[in-house]
């Protein structure tokens, strides 16, 4: 069977096809062109360039910037040499997430900026950097091109910091080295009851100039290694002090029974002029308390001031106190403790019945032979 002769295209077909070919060429120039053009915006992108100039220092920027501050290796660091050094610096810098900026207080000049730059929230570098050019680029792209042309180093004062606040006997390392530089310090929890008996102390803890990310434990009395938490920026210990909501359990640790309700009901008697007593009812209530507190001259306040004579006429109302609950104990030591109290006081006021809450932490402390009341905090 003869085959048939192909026609030949057309000169319309042909024109077509050069010029669907010529269109499909300068789109895909466009579009590598708008792609060329975004990669250099981001990468001048202050941020970025910054972020990728610090990743990018040579050794030799390096060495120089452990050369600037003469670098001195901490002793709880595991580095041991220059090059260890270097090696643990290069690898900070180049953790760009970690990497922050801001525009330094003294930059004037917007052609010369100086940034301070950041790991982790600590300053480690004041650069700065020079405009090569302004360049518009598909009429919407509109960025300076930037090169860095000075650095400043404030490594000295390291990568990382260890800060702790522990109790007294238990023990802090760094790289399983002991660290036995410390302040003693009364545990902020404590202090209402320092003056009063001796209690468990903390020591402080401040290590600074660290270049390597260290590793850190902290052993109790024992010897057994304690998972802390972070407070306020420095490592501590939770459950250092016994806690229950049980009554029975609380008061099996402490050196004698007190009648926790029962004061916290005088106080409450007190405040609204029911507690019996001279000086309306200071003089039973004080008995409980000790002179030169702040919670004693408080209530010395109250008792010989004008307010309490405006207190509301009413009367007390049979059962006057409901809903007693104690819970939080804290025990600080058999001498001293705090507990949450919650009540409710019944009232008449007015012909109308009337409730008063009590919703507060009361501190305690074992002094002179008797359970005293050191403190009030609403909870």
């Amino acid at each position: 069977m003869e085959k048939k002769a192909r026609k030949p295209m057309s000169l319309y077909k042909k024109s077509l096809l050069i010029y669907s070919s010529v269109i499909a060429l300068l789109v895909l120039i466009l579009l590598i062109y708008v792609l060329v053009s975004l990669k250099s915006y981001e990468k001048y992108e202050v941020g970025n360039f910054i972020k990728n100039s610090v990743a990018d220092l040579t050794n030799k920027d390096l060495i120089d910037v452990v050369d600037q501050n003469k670098l001195q290796v901490n002793k709880y660091e595991k580095l041991s040499n220059k090059k260890d050094v270097i090696k643990a610096i290069d690898k900070a810098l180049e953790d760009k997430k970690n990497i922050t900026y801001e525009l330094n207080k003294d930059s004037k000049d917007k052609k010369k900026p100086i940034y301070d730059v950041y790991y982790k929230g600590k300053k480690i570098l004041t650069i700065k950097l020079k405009n090569k050019g302004d360049v518009t680029k598909i009429k919407i792209l509109n960025y300076s091109k930037w090169e860095l042309v000075d650095i400043k180093s404030h490594i000295e004062e390291g990568l990382y910091e260890v800060k702790a606040y522990i109790p007294e006997d238990y023990k802090l390392y760094i790289n399983d080295k002991e660290v036995k530089e410390f302040s003693e310090s009364t545990n902020d929890a404590t202090k209402l009851f320092a003056q009063f008996t001796d209690l468990k102390k903390f020591n402080t803890y401040e290590i600074t100039g660290l270049i390597q990310k260290p590793t850190v434990k902290i052993k109790d009395v024992s010897g057994k290694v304690i998972k802390p938490v972070t407070k306020d920026g420095k490592l501590t210990i939770e459950n250092v002090y016994l806690k229950t909501d049980i009554a029975d359990e609380a008061k099996h640790h402490l050196i004698s029974d007190v009648d926790i309700l029962g004061i916290a009901e005088k106080y409450s008697l007190f405040l609204t002029d029911d507690l019996q007593g001279y000086q309306h009812g200071f003089s039973t209530l004080q008995t409980y308390l000790i002179e030169g507190t702040d919670l004693y001259n408080m209530a010395y306040e109250w008792a010989h001031g004008i307010d309490i004579t405006f207190t509301s006429r009413h009367t007390l109302k049979n059962p006057t106190f409901t809903d007693e609950k104690l819970s939080n104990f804290v025990i600080y030591s058999d001498k001293a403790f705090s507990v949450d109290v919650s009540l409710k006081k019944n009232m008449t006021v007015k012909g109308e019945d009337r409730v008063m809450e009590m919703n507060d932490r009361l501190s305690f402390v074992y002094y002179n032979g008797a359970w005293k009341l050191v403190g009030m905090e609403s909870v």
